[in-house]
């Protein structure tokens, strides 16, 4: 398989589009020095009381840790720049 985009691997509906979930909330727990535990809710809407809410748990190394707050650091950056395009005359949207 080649690859020529980093969303070529990621699961699509019928349409083509990408299949991703709306985060509901996240917890994160440090297991001693050496690993963090991240746990993502998704769903496409809040549980009713008692239901197991869907989840992605995880557990991070330290390097792993720093690789994760970096992307999220550069999408929020980007997402920022996007709109302060869209938000400025002229600007694209």
């Amino acid at each position: 398989m080649i690859v020529t985009s980093p969303f070529d691997t990621w699961e699509k509906d019928a349409g083509g589009h990408l299949k991703v979930w709306p985060m509901l909330g996240f917890t994160t727990a440090l297991f001693g020095r050496d690993a963090v535990g991240l746990r993502i809710e998704i769903g496409t809407a809040q549980p009713k009381p008692g239901e197991q809410v869907p989840a992605l748990q995880l557990v991070l190394q330290p390097q792993q840790v720093r690789q994760l707050a970096d992307a999220l650091a550069e999408a929020e950056a980007r997402l920022a720049d996007a709109r302060f395009a869209a938000a400025t005359p002229g600007g694209n949207a």
